[in-house]
C-alpha cells in the first residue's frame, strides 16, 4: 500500500481519529522496534519490573489514594 492512498484516508479523518492513528503507529514502532531519523521518537522507555515506568506519569494529585465517595456504601 503506497503512502499516497494512506495520506488520503487519514485527510478524510477528524482530527480527534488522526491522534488515535499517531498513537497507534506510535505503539507499532516501538512494538517492532523501529526506529529512523524520520520516525517520531517516545520520550521514554519501558523497563521490566519495579519502576520500570518512572518518569512516564507527569501527574498524580495529592489525593490519590483517598477513598472516593462513590464508593462509600461497600466501605
Amino acid at each position: 500500500m503506497g503512502t499516497e492512498i494512506i495520506e488520503k484516508k487519514l485527510n478524510k479523518l477528524p482530527d480527534n481519529l488522526k491522534l488515535k492513528v499517531e498513537g497507534y503507529i506510535d505503539a507499532l514502532l516501538i512494538e517492532y522496534n523501529i526506529t529512523e531519523s524520520s520516525a517520531k521518537s517516545t520520550s521514554f522507555q519501558v523497563k521490566a519490573g519495579f519502576g520500570g515506568g518512572k518518569g512516564i506519569i507527569g501527574y498524580m494529585a495529592d489525593d490519590f489514594d483517598a477513598p472516593l465517595e462513590d464508593f462509600k456504601d461497600y466501605m
